[in-house]
């Protein structure tokens, strides 16, 4: 158990350091594609309701495919 919790710390032999680092890295992705979601997403709703009409045909043509 000595070694194991020497492998997940920060020390000399530990992958705490980059764990943590991963750990950031994945929470970034994460954010980021949260809001590139959210940003298609209110563009789609927008055409779909209030865009111009070939607009508002392909955002319905898009929700009745997908």
């Amino acid at each position: 158990m000595e070694d194991l919790a020497a492998l997940l710390g920060f020390g000399e032999k530990g992958w705490g350091g980059q764990l943590l680092a991963g750990a950031v890295v994945t929470i970034e992705i994460a954010v980021a594609s949260y809001l590139v979601g959210l940003l298609l997403g209110l563009l789609g709703a927008w055409a779909k309701l209030a865009g111009p009409r070939p607009l508002r045909v392909l955002g319905n043509a898009y929700t009745t495919i997908i």
